[in-house]
């Protein structure tokens, strides 16, 4: 484990929460027709995940998750948020210039949560596991707002282009989406800054720094 990039809570950083961008895979898929009333949807399905944590005591719990993180998006994570934007546009050549007939973005979300066996906890450390995975939920949740309110301005904006050929604006909207995602990722750092004091606080690590 490195302790100079930290453990992150998705992109967020245990020292520090620095933030870096996620590596948002961009599937695109360009399927031709005609005929299709101009339009644009954006869809979402989410792929739920678990890292699974050992431990009976906070300090045995955040020790674990500490040894044990997963490679996440940037880095070793106790929880991450994966989104794929993949692109489904038709398009209709009229007058020399060809124009989206529809588009549609299905964001594929990869959901990766800490589950623990409560049950084996004492009743504080239950409650202080639940208090962190609320949190996790939360913090996890704001991405997913994030990344489909970014799809739903692409969409918006794709909807207007248009280009001589359909192949170039195949392309250029392709080129639009690929652009989109690092900044999507990119508009996520102050909420990632802001979430750094509440990270550090959270009971359940006040609670294991107490008994080192």
């Amino acid at each position: 484990m490195s302790r100079g990039r930290g453990i992150r809570l998705c992109s967020i950083s245990m020292r520090g929460l620095s933030s870096s961008l996620l590596a948002a895979t961009v599937g695109a898929m360009l399927l031709l027709s005609s005929n299709v009333s101009l339009g644009g949807e954006v869809t979402t399905s989410t792929d739920q995940h678990q890292f699974v944590v050992e431990g009976t005591t906070a300090s045995e719990l955040v020790r674990y998750m500490n040894r044990n993180a997963f490679e996440g998006d940037s880095g070793r994570a106790y929880a991450n948020m994966h989104p794929d934007y993949q692109l489904s546009l038709t398009t209709e050549q009229a007058g020399g210039i060809c124009r989206p007939s529809s588009i549609n973005v299905n964001v594929a979300l990869r959901l990766t949560l800490p589950v623990a066996n409560t049950s084996a906890m004492g009743r504080i450390t239950r409650a202080l596991w639940t208090s962190f995975l609320a949190f996790a939920r939360a913090h996890e949740n704001h991405h997913k707002v994030t990344y489909i309110g970014c799809a739903r301005a692409f969409v918006r904006e794709a909807v207007r282009q248009s280009a001589p050929s359909c192949t170039e604006l195949h392309w250029d909207i392709g080129q639009m989406l690929a652009e989109m995602a690092p900044e999507c990722e990119a508009s996520e750092q102050p909420f990632e800054r802001s979430q750094a004091k509440l990270l550090r606080s959270l009971p359940l690590f006040r609670a294991a720094q107490s008994t080192r």
